[in-house]
């Protein structure tokens, strides 16, 4: 997706980001009124401990400012901030809402930034239609906790060579770097302390100002190839490599669609080494499931102790679990080995509508598995079973959700693709900050739609072996189905419901 036109023109190059907590009791609409002398072309407001009330009178005075000089005002993370004064764009993080639901509460006119924190990060924000991105951290920096390890001037480099929206560098900039940033190919430099906390930001704007607007010693090359897909995420060789691993337990399918079959495809995919632990063998097609044949608890016991002894495991996708034996068991080695990121996704019925789960493994599941999943993934037919009552629509999800979480598991996301409509909307219930995430998608007429479940939550897998955040990982995860959904669309294979595209980043690169 590519930026509106329609919206406004920023000049990136000396981007200020406000910080009160380095003010030395100077109001923020001085400083920033200094800097603006100094040079500044655009101001980011960032709040993080005041009240909404505080934050819009600070902002309408900014605002305010601002205008006499034509410089853009961009909201740190607060949306509702940032369209109650009509600023002149959002800036939002990794965690905060997706740039798709953003963009469909702002129009088109206002600027959304992202904060990107490696090369995968910048090629999905462009993708989905950020304006710019804030490439964090450049270097180490104490005005931000909560980031993940500097990416440096190298990675200013391969973010450039892998989109071509601008960026702006921000961590640790100052007078001895900023030129370095362009250097890399940043089309700006993010700015906290090195204004804000200065004795006088007037003369430490004008400073950086004056460095930037020298001739750079070396352009960034514009002519190097596109990165592939595979090789974007890291160009250094590193001794003593490390996978990041997912298992998956789950039935087979012999269709190849859903199940052991489309979670090691979709691992694979997201980048990650795959596992597999299989529970059943079922004799499964396109049309429907014709078999099913339960592997001995004893030999899945035997499976999971091979791999957790030997290889280890970053992140669990659990899926068909047959019989309440079977449950207890692996409810059982996963203790025993203290596994951590384990993604439950309740499989109950297949597409065709076939059963998959004894009656009486739905009781051992509520008491056993539930409780230990980081995510119980479920869909709606298959939320309304735990529940024993029928949801029907989107306002009976929020609710569904928070009783799913009173079973015991840290999150709920309630797949809502059953449901009628145009849209195929899922919401994602984080039981420690009891709040509701909704994550927005139109509905793709297709019938190749089998497996989406186990795609879903094996993509969700991986993302938390990458060490994402809960947030991040569903909301990667679920541009990733989109996207297989879209790409799988246009393809016949059988008689009924086909497969999703599970490798379809790597078609778009060849493309």
């Amino acid at each position: 997706m590519k930026a509106d036109s329609a919206r406004i023109k920023i000049d990136y190059s000396l981007y200020l980001v406000t910080d009160r907590s380095l003010s030395q009791g100077r109001s923020t609409v001085d400083i920033v009124g200094a800097a603006i002398r100094g040079g500044v072309t655009c101001v980011q407001l960032r709040e993080k401990h005041c009240s909404t009330r505080e934050f819009l009178d600070e902002a309408r005075s900014l605002q305010s400012l601002l205008q006499q000089h034509r410089i853009p005002l961009i909201i740190n993370d607060r949306l509702d901030v940032a369209l109650a004064i009509g600023a002149d764009g959002v800036h939002l993080g990794q965690n905060d809402m997706s740039i798709a639901d953003a963009r469909r509460l702002v129009g088109e006119k206002m600027i959304i930034g992202i904060s990107a924190e490696n090369v995968d990060d910048a090629i999905i924000a462009e993708q989905e239609g950020a304006d710019y991105i804030g490439i964090s951290p450049v270097f180490t920096t104490d005005t931000k906790m909560d980031i993940a390890a500097p990416l440096g001037l190298e990675g200013i480099r391969l973010i450039r060579r892998a989109v071509k929206i601008p960026l702006v560098g921000i961590g640790g900039i100052n007078v001895g770097n900023i030129r370095d940033i362009v250097r890399a190919g940043a089309d700006g430099a993010a700015v906290v302390s090195a204004i804000v906390a200065a004795a006088c930001p007037e003369t430490a704007a004008a400073e950086l100002k004056q460095l930037l607007r020298q001739e750079p010693d070396a352009l960034p090359s514009v002519a190097s190839p596109p990165l592939t897909f595979i090789n974007r995420k890291s160009m250094k060789t590193v001794a003593n490599k490390k996978y990041h691993r997912v298992l998956t337990i789950a039935g087979s399918d012999s269709g190849g669609g859903a199940g052991i079959q489309a979670d090691l495809k979709t691992i694979g995919a997201n980048g990650c080494y795959g596992m597999s632990v299989i529970t059943a063998l079922t004799a499964q097609n396109t049309v429907g499931v014709t078999g099913i044949h339960g592997v001995p608890t004893p030999f899945v016991q035997q499976q999971m102790e091979a791999v957790f002894g030997d290889i280890g495991t970053d992140a669990v996708k659990i899926g068909m679990l047959f019989s309440p034996e079977l449950i207890k068991t692996v409810a059982e080695q996963l203790k025993k080995f203290a596994v951590t990121n384990i993604v439950l996704d309740p499989v109950m019925i297949a597409q065709s509508g076939d059963k998959l789960l004894q009656d009486e493994a739905i009781d051992a599941l509520k008491s056993h598995l539930i409780p230990m999943a980081t995510l119980l993934t479920p869909n709606v037919p298959e939320a309304s079973v735990l529940l024993g009552r029928e949801i029907t629509s989107m306002d009976m999800v929020y609710e569904a959700a928070k009783e799913l979480c009173r079973l015991g598991c840290a999150n709920v996301l309630i797949k809502g693709g059953h449901l009628e409509g145009e849209d195929s909307d899922d919401c994602l219930y984080l039981g420690e900050r009891e709040e509701m995430i909704f994550l927005f998608a139109k509905r793709i007429a297709t019938n190749n739609n089998h497996g989406t479940g186990c795609t879903l939550s094996s993509a969700i897998a991986s993302n938390l072996a990458k060490g994402d955040s809960i947030i991040t990982a569903v909301r990667k995860a679920k541009q990733y189905i989109t996207g297989a959904i879209a790409a799988g669309a246009g393809y016949t294979i059988g008689k009924g419901h086909g497969p999703v595209h599970h490798f379809y980043q790597f078609e778009q690169t060849k493309q």
